[in-house]
């Protein structure tokens, strides 16, 4: 995500959740306020329908304000903010023209004020340079409009005054606005800097003790059944069958521990951490994690961290089955193609015994230029969470709402399903396949010993 599209929301989900009831408050201040400049002001209303229409247009701007700012609709789409300010705009419009000739004050219209809150209201949801050209749109159209009522003004002022209060109702409000987007987005990028730079020099720190962590633990291992196997038939000094057959044995359970360690991906930990926490609350639970192709390795850190959170949820939700929750990853990888080559016909070489200077030189023929490729289509990997919730379906959404607010922000297309007591969770994520950041990576662990995994394509040796 560029700065330029950078937004509270996307940043931080869980302080835009906070910041949400603000968005009714306002709208239910731009239809009252609406209402009662309409009533207050009938005796300058030419045009009742046009009156009409303008509470209406405003109205459904607050609408639209309240629907996309939702929890259950983040993120706040720049089409939901096109149709916000296209009816609020709409809406100014048709209360001057009902008033058009009998306009007494440009302070007491209603339709800049609405604009300059309701682009106030963005702040948190959307980036600060499309909430400043909005405001700068609107504030020409104010003035346009102001500035051929001048004559029928109870005010007598230079026609720059009229133009200037009609558009710093709907600037003032909307750089208030701006200026706090641009200042949050600026504060969590430096926030999430310095925390990047903290875990790289924490990570070195850490890295020596992870390392002998890992080998005491494997000595620990070994110590159960390798080591005194071999310290047994050094005190023997010989070996026979049952030995064999024994060594057998211990090498394949040491690679299958080898493989287990190599194949767990940060799901399989948050898993046993659920599944700990069940046992010691009593009812000890079988989660299962379907992800063959290991594509939870391919999750960004703030996609890890909600899916986790949300798995967490459902877990500790009252009426959870423990032995339902099941989690699925797949994925569509676009097929590699080769790009087709046009063979040259052979030619006849010379031996040595040829002289070189009988044999006649070929022309040269331009080298033909590759084709240029074509762009990727995206990988998308689907996270499925199945669980059954024993809830009211209203409830259920009620409990997972804030989790659902912070995954519907850092994945795509997020699908519910609730039928009592069955709970189904989809989500997508979209990641770019020229991106190698975003492509999958092993994780750090010692190499798979050769044949134990087919599926596994073996590495090229140089």
């Amino acid at each position: 995500m560029t700065r330029r599209r950078s937004t509270q929301q996307r940043l931080d989900p869980l302080g835009t959740l906070a910041a949400w009831p603000l968005a009714p408050l306002i709208a239910a201040i731009v239809l009252c306020y609406s209402v009662i400049a309409t009533v207050l002001q009938q005796n300058q209303i030419q045009n009742p329908l046009l009156a009409t229409l303008a509470v209406l247009a405003m109205g459904a701007a607050a609408g639209t304000l309240v629907i996309a700012a939702q929890p259950a609709n983040a993120p706040f789409n720049g089409r939901m903010h096109l149709v916000m300010a296209a009816l609020a705009l709409l809406g100014y419009l048709f209360e001057q023209f009902s008033r058009w000739g009998s306009n007494l004050l440009v302070q007491d219209d209603f339709g800049p004020v609405c604009i300059g809150f309701l682009l106030l209201a963005l702040a948190p949801y959307r980036p600060w340079r499309q909430i400043a050209l909005s405001g700068a749109v609107a504030s020409i159209v104010a003035i346009v409009i102001t500035l051929p009522q001048a004559d029928s003004f109870k005010v007598t002022v230079p026609v720059a005054v009229y133009a200037i209060v009609s558009a710093t109702q709907i600037l003032a409000p909307a750089a208030a606005g701006a200026a706090y987007s641009r200042r949050i987005v600026r504060s969590i990028l430096a926030w999430q800097t310095d925390a990047r730079r903290a875990i790289v020099a924490r990570t070195e720190e850490a890295r020596g003790q992870m390392a002998r962590a890992v080998v005491e633990q494997q000595v620990a291992a070994l110590k159960s059944g390798v080591i005194p196997f071999l310290a047994d038939l050094l005190e023997r000094g010989t070996v026979t069958a049952l030995d064999i057959a024994q060594a057998g044995q211990l090498a394949a359970e040491v690679r299958r521990t080898l493989v287990a360690e190599i194949d767990r991906t940060w799901l399989d930990s948050v898993a046993t951490r659920e599944r700990a926490a069940l046992t010691e609350r009593g009812t000890p639970g079988l989660l299962v994690v379907a992800d063959p192709e290991h594509r939870a390795t391919a999750f960004r850190a703030e996609q890890r961290a909600a899916t986790a959170a949300l798995i967490g949820a459902l877990c500790a939700a009252p009426g959870f089955d423990p032995h339902s929750l099941v989690v699925q990853i797949t994925g569509t990888a676009p097929p590699v193609r080769s790009a087709p080559s046009k063979a040259r016909p052979a030619q006849a070489l010379p031996t040595m015994a040829q002289d070189t200077a009988s044999v006649p030189r070929l022309p040269r023929t331009p080298a033909a230029k590759p084709a240029p490729a074509a762009a990727a289509p995206a990988q998308v990997d689907t996270i499925t969470i199945q669980a059954a919730l024993d809830l009211p379906p209203r409830k259920a959404k009620a409990l997972l709402r804030p989790y659902l607010g912070v995954i519907r922000v850092v994945f795509d297309n997020v699908r519910v399903t609730v039928r009592r007591p069955s709970l189904t969770i989809e989500y997508d994520s979209v990641r770019d396949p020229n991106d190698a950041s975003a492509a999958p990576q092993a994780p750090s662990t010692p190499a798979t010993p050769a044949g134990v995994r087919a599926q596994k394509a073996p590495r090229q040796v140089r």
